[in-house]
């Protein structure tokens, strides 16, 4: 993916505004990258969870599904930031 993007903005002008396919292929990698790493953050809480919530405290093991959420929803919110963010400051000719 990485490969991908390095290709396209190699043959970006840097003088002229990112195209429409640019812009798209970096806005899903930088969407994809956010909620693979919060969800990683959710996965790991989840274990925390489990371990002292579930088999220490004797909850419910629904209990532990609620950090990976946490974690999927903080991402999805984290990458819509950062997309709209690109989208608004980045990406237009350099003069």
């Amino acid at each position: 993916m990485i490969g991908l993007v390095e290709e396209l903005l190699s043959k970006q002008d840097p003088t002229k505004p990112h195209t429409l396919l640019t812009r798209l292929i970096v806005s899903f990698c930088i969407g994809l990258a956010c909620i693979v790493l919060y969800g990683f953050y959710g996965v790991i809480a989840a274990v925390v969870v489990y371990l002292f919530g579930v088999e220490l405290m004797g909850l419910q093991k629904n209990w532990m599904f609620y950090p990976f959420a946490m974690g999927l929803l903080v991402g999805c919110w984290v990458s819509i930031s950062n997309i709209r963010d690109y989208w608004k400051n980045y990406g237009y000719a350099s003069s």
